[in-house]
């Protein structure tokens, strides 16, 4: 999975990077066709709120799960849990996509 992670308004550090990579390549055991995946890190002064925007890539769909919260730490958390939380609902939509049994009705002769 391809991660691109971009900070406005501030620098985020190279260990909050690494945090951010490795809780997105978890999300991997819960659906493993993520092709490549978007963090936005943003921190406003004036209302001194933190907001983290997660796109992701997934078998031609695209998932977003976005938060915002006075700590930045919180933010990445409920917006990982919101991508989370969409990537359960499409794989079991992909398990549960079967067709249903057909019986056999034998030939009625005349």
């Amino acid at each position: 999975m391809e991660i691109q992670i971009t900070s406005r308004h501030t620098k985020a550090s190279q260990n909050l990077q690494d945090t951010i990579t490795a809780e997105l390549n978890n999300l991997e055991k819960f659906f493993d066709k993520i092709t490549s995946c978007h963090v936005v890190l943003d921190s406003e002064n004036m209302d001194k709120v933190k907001t983290t925007e997660i796109t992701m890539n997934v078998q031609g769909r695209q998932i977003v799960g976005s938060a915002r919260a006075e700590n930045i730490g919180k933010a990445i958390d409920e917006a990982i849990s919101k991508v989370e939380r969409q990537l359960k609902k499409i794989n079991q939509k992909v398990k549960d996509h079967k067709a249903e049994k057909v019986e056999i009705v034998p030939a009625v002769e005349e």
